[in-house]
């Protein structure tokens, strides 16, 4: 029988001589990029998102798995970075015009969905007697999907170009403007509910300083866009280098992003946001989409294994009951209320199967929203951990779930359009 306990410790004693000569970062990025396409590799051989793959990378060179432990404040950084790219690329592909098209039923049903959701959720963990500010939070964290888990679902099923696709993209672009509208109120609220007495004058204050704050940095960057921005960058695509591009292009992602944050206390995560849709209003944005896209891959990938590496399972145990309300939420709940107010809204049997099966998941901005929240303290890390717990197993769970009522949704028309 193999030594186990000696190779191991051969390991351990291979990882120290590296972390001694400074080398944590290297190894971090060696062994995690290592596993990652791993894991990935194994996800898509199962028709999972390789999302669910990075994020079990996380856990398992975390501090809560044994054998080998990565720098957690390291990968953090990294992960901030991820954030960032990961904003930025949704800012540069915000299109007004592609919801537009699918308005009358994207509009209402997202709204309608996030916040019913929300409450439902909130009134959960609230009757399990955690505090109702991280019901609320939580319950906006799992009411948003992931884009990247949704594409890919609709990519596979041949419904990119379909109604029920272009109104399911709609219906998340609602979701990711909920979420990011939230971001911008997040250090307001924080402000406010961890005082021991509410205020509501002194509430009210506060969020409108946040949006006068964000409508004044909107219009001076919206300015500059039309004239510095794209004079910088059409001077720097007349060089014909891609790498100066490339680094034009994320000097003024993180120099926006950090300005933002630095002079008016805005997120870093909106601040990259804001920088994605300034830059979309330059004639080179989808140069710069194709030149950013390596490198915020590469990102997320982290940002995903960081998020992973934060997850304690033990939380789970000792809350089971909430984890398992939360996930039915998001599995049971979410859908049904999508469900219904498509068909409410007049909408077919297959369209309303279509939106209310590709939601049965969470991803990258329940993470953002919640890793956030959680640095103001309106949420524990133990509701961290359920996120990423419910993420995992919503993620492994969509595509069997979408594909089961894609294609059986005939069966269940009790009546149609």
């Amino acid at each position: 029988m193999p030594d186990f306990h000696g190779i191991f410790s051969r390991l351990f004693e291979f990882h120290t001589d590296l972390v001694s000569y400074d080398l944590k970062i290297v190894l971090l990025l060696a062994v995690g990029f290592t596993l990652a396409g791993l894991f990935g590799y194994f996800a898509l051989r199962l028709k999972v998102s390789p999302i669910l793959g990075y994020l079990l990378v996380g856990y398992l060179v975390g501090p809560y798995s044994p054998g080998f432990v990565a720098d957690v404040e390291i990968s953090e950084q990294l992960a901030e970075i991820g954030v960032i790219l990961m904003m930025f690329g949704v800012g540069l592909n915000f299109k007004v015009q592609d919801l537009m098209k699918v308005k009358r039923i994207a509009i209402p049903g997202a709204i309608g969905q996030t916040f019913l959701s929300a409450a439902i959720c909130a009134l959960l963990v609230y009757f399990f007697g955690w505090p109702l500010k991280t019901g609320i939070i939580l319950g906006l964290a799992i009411s948003v999907a992931s884009t990247v888990v949704l594409f890919r679902m609709l990519g596979e099923n041949q419904l990119m170009n379909t109604q029920e696709g272009h109104i399911a993209a709609g219906w998340l672009i609602v979701e990711d403007i909920i979420t990011v509208i939230v971001l911008l109120l997040l250090p307001g609220i924080a402000e406010i509910l961890n005082l021991e007495v509410f205020s509501l004058r002194d509430f009210a204050f506060s969020i409108s300083l946040v949006i006068v704050k964000f409508v004044i940095l909107f219009l001076i960057l919206a300015t500059l866009s039309k004239r510095v921005v794209t004079f910088l960058l059409s001077k720097v695509v007349n060089t014909r280098s891609h790498e100066l591009f490339t680094v034009s292009v994320l000097a003024l992602v993180f120099l926006i992003a950090t300005g933002t944050t630095l002079f008016f206390g805005i997120s870093i995560a909106l601040g990259a946001f804001i920088a994605g849709m300034v830059i979309r209003r330059t004639r080179v944005h989808h140069k710069v989409f194709l030149h950013s896209l390596p490198m915020k891959d590469a990102f997320i990938v982290i940002f995903f294994m960081s998020a992973g590496m934060l997850f304690n399972p033990v939380v789970i145990i000792e809350n089971f009951p909430l984890f398992i309300s939360v996930l039915g939420v998001i599995i049971l709940i979410k859908p049904v209320i999508a469900f219904i107010i498509t068909i409410f809204l007049n909408y077919s049997y297959k369209t309303a199967f279509v939106i209310s099966a590709a939601l049965t998941q969470i991803g990258e901005f329940s993470f953002i929203l919640s890793e956030q929240a959680m640095k103001f303290g309106l949420i524990p890390n133990a509701a961290y951990d359920i996120v990423v717990a419910c993420a995992l197993i919503s993620i492994a769970l969509n595509p069997l779930i979408f594909k089961f009522f894609y294609k059986n949704h005939n069966r269940f028309a009790f009546f149609r359009k």
